[in-house]
């Protein structure tokens, strides 16, 4: 695999724009450092700037200032010759006009022009404080300056001055501010360097990330170019270059989730060229626009419409690990037409939102946090009358995240039991059958709360059969499950003598009649309520399926609906390869692909999640199996209370592993996968954690499987 670099610019990209902090992105610059990849500031800031941030990052890489007026390489970095001169710690190579001139033709021009213009070189530290946002010591050493001029105009613009500076033999660039300098940019910069660590190690992969026109020539210059998301929830609509990347989140939370996916997927190469095609296709924000859209004044959705000025007041809630997207893509449909809306979504999963306020809560053992987003959510829907128009947005994640407590419980009761049936190892429809029954929220009692408002859902399915009653434990959907299977769900993982007391005594209550049911079918409010899936596990598979056919590779669906403990789902995929390598032809290859969502029976005290278990339990299986590699992850980016989304293995990975002192078989029993991978890839130097970051979609589980018959795997990823 080739190796990689990062290139990056800095204001509004790698540091927010209006706090110049880098925190939010400290995941995925914990993973570069791990990972041995270097990671380049290419910037308009100077020297001096530049060298305050490597100092806070603990970077010790390469630079380029100025627009790419210089390229800062540290003594002794690379073995191989090259030109330029020894500047203190550094050999720099300059490819920009020196400050002195830039200065003094920026004036002459200004002053030929009469044009209200004023550069850096013309204000007080303070005064570019104030202009920037900097503090004082930073605004010195941004007027520190080798190659370029930023300015800014004394109100709009004057295209005269900006033609007479191309016209002079100079260029000029636009961001936050405009740029006076010479004919260098920061793509030239980036091709040199790039050039340089191609000599001195081989071919390399780039990735460059930026926010604004003044950072097209970088990402024209790049194999993989990322635009970061504005404040505003925009991306600067100037920027086009092929394969374009956008983040779904601004800034350094955006430069954060986009790197770790990137290095993700480059670290099982076809593997990880399969997963983002699946998340591609089951995107919330575009599943969203695919399925509705307003003609004419009136919202049409599958066989729906609904008129919009029909209703005096448009009410959006929902919630769940997707719905943050849902919702910024509903927004771009309705914009003002929304009157209010909740969304309660999980930490770190938020989005830049206009219309619709979004509360961050706990998941999967729901906080107080979503107890209260729940409850105003509800409060929402009461107050909806004949003239209101309900959207409700639901995604996997939202039965722990709207978590409203049935009267005579509180919120620890329902972290207790569902904590209790997760570490049990309930399958999803058991654990929310139970929660349905101690919400006043779920089991279509969302439905009965909006009556007599029309409400619309739209749902991104995160389980098997996308049964609408088990999604999110169907808030507005009709329920069919009862108290007497909670109780018996509860009873069947000999949970009676370690439940809370009030939810027993909750749910014999139900049973004992003495507590209305769950909204059934004929409800009513169902009369007034459509549910519409708009997003699904299988158009996930469906789309990696295609791209692994255009890479040539013979492609079969093993199943949409796996299911059971994770150990055991491991076993049935390893069977399954081996009947496959048995029907195959010498030198012949195939991609196995399979989803769902497996479950783990916690008996060790170790650290994992379903995926990281299913992953070891293969690669126990496969011990010694040539030419198989899989990746198993969660779509929503993680895996359990890890880091992780989760792993890919190989036929070797058991072996390796012993050999360098960690025992898999001892991690599995301790359901310790998580530490076993952590341990693995330091000892290694490898990155079979697999670490994407919050994805922004969630439905279920993936499996890709990659078969050669005589070919070592290590060629097929």
């Amino acid at each position: 695999m080739p190796g990689t670099l990062v290139i990056t610019d800095l204001d509004g990209t790698l540091l927010d724009a209006a706090s110049y902090s880098f925190a939010p992105a400290r995941p995925a610059l914990d993973l570069l450092r791990a990972r041995h990849i270097p990671l380049i500031l290419c910037s308009s800031k100077t020297r001096a700037e530049i060298e305050v941030l490597r100092q806070e990052l603990d970077n010790t890489h390469p630079f380029i200032s100025e627009n790419g007026g210089g390229v800062f390489i540290p003594h002794g970095y690379f073995t191989v010759p090259f030109d330029g001169e020894d500047i203190g710690d550094y050999r720099r190579i300059t490819l920009g006009t020196p400050y002195a001139e830039i200065r003094r033709r920026f004036v002459r021009l200004r002053e030929a022009l009469q044009v209200q213009v004023r550069g850096f070189g013309d204000m007080t530290a303070e005064e570019v404080a104030a202009l920037t946002g900097l503090p004082l010591a930073a605004a010195q050493r941004a007027q520190r300056r080798d190659f370029d001029e930023p300015f800014v105009f004394e109100g709009a613009p004057d295209v005269r001055f900006l033609h007479a500076i191309e016209a002079d033999g100079l260029s000029c660039t636009e961001g936050r501010l405009f740029h006076i300098l010479g004919r260098h940019d920061k793509g030239r910069a980036v091709h040199l360097l790039q050039a340089l660590y191609e000599k001195q190690s081989g071919a390399v992969e780039s990735i460059g990330l930026g926010d604004s026109l003044n950072d097209l020539a970088m990402l024209q210059a790049v194999d993989q170019a990322l635009l970061v998301m504005d404040d505003d929830g925009t991306h600067d609509a100037r920027i086009d270059v092929p394969r374009l990347l956008k983040t779904r989140l601004p800034g350094p939370a955006g430069w954060n989730e986009s790197v770790l996916r990137l290095i993700a997927a480059r670290s099982v190469g076809v593997l990880g060229e399969l997963f983002e095609a699946a998340l591609a296709a089951v995107d919330p924000y575009r599943a969203v626009l695919n399925a509705a859209r307003v003609v004419g004044g009136r919202l049409q959705l599958a066989d729906a419409g609904y008129d919009l000025a029909a209703f005096e007041r448009v009410l959006v809630v929902g919630g769940g690990k997707a719905t943050a997207r849902m919702a910024q893509a509903l927004e771009a449909l309705l914009g003002a037409r929304i009157t209010d809306g909740l969304v309660v979504v999980k930490y770190g999963h938020g989005v830049p939102l206009q219309y619709i306020e979004q509360v961050e809560a706990a998941h999967p053992v729901p906080d107080a946090a979503g107890e209260a987003g729940a409850q105003r959510m509800l409060d929402m829907v009461r107050a909806a009358d004949d003239k209101t128009l309900v959207i409700c947005l639901l995604s996997g994640g939202a039965s722990a995240l709207l978590v409203a407590p049935a009267a005579g419980l509180t919120l620890h009761d329902k972290q207790h039991a569902t904590d209790l049936l997760l570490r049990a190892g309930a399958a999803i429809g058991e654990l929310n059958a139970v929660r349905k029954h101690l919400s006043a929220l779920k089991g279509g009692r969302l439905a009965q709360a909006a009556l007599p408002a029309q409400l619309l859902t739209l749902i991104l399915s995160d389980v098997i059969g996308d049964k609408l009653d088990v999604i999110a434990s169907g808030p507005t959907a009709p329920d069919a499950s009862t108290f007497l299977y909670a109780q018996e769900v509860i009873a069947k993982y000999g949970l009676a003598d370690t439940m809370p007391p009030r939810v027993l005594a909750h749910l014999q209550q139900g049973a004992d009649e003495a507590i209305e049911e769950t909204a059934k079918v004929g409800d009513p409010c169902f009369a007034h309520t459509r549910n519409v899936v708009v997003g699904a596990l299988a158009l996930a598979l469906q789309a990696a399926a295609a791209r692994a056919r255009q890479l040539g590779l013979p492609t079969r669906i093993i199943s949409a609906e796996l299911q059971g403990e994770a150990r055991e789902a491991a076993c049935f995929l390893a069977q399954t390869v081996r009947d496959t390598l048995a029907g195959m032809a010498p030198g012949e290859q195939c991609c196995l692909l399979c989803g769902g969502e497996t479950t783990v029976t916690v008996r060790g005290k170790g650290l994992g999640g379903r995926n990281q278990e299913l992953a070891l339990a293969f690669a126990l299986q496969i011990e010694g199996l040539d030419g198989v590699t899989l990746l198993s992850s969660g779509t929503d980016g993680s895996d359990g209370p890890t880091e992780a989304g989760g792993a890919w293995v190989d036929g070797h990975t058991a072996a390796e592993a012993r050999a360098l002192g960690i025992d898999p078989q001892r991690h599995l029993d301790d359901n310790d996968s998580c530490h076993f991978f952590r341990r693995y890839d330091a000892a290694a130097a490898g990155q079979h954690h697999f670490i994407t970051g919050p994805t922004g979609t969630n439905v279920m589980d993936i499996q890709f499987i990659l078969v050669n018959n005589g070919r070592a795997a290590s060629q097929l990823s």
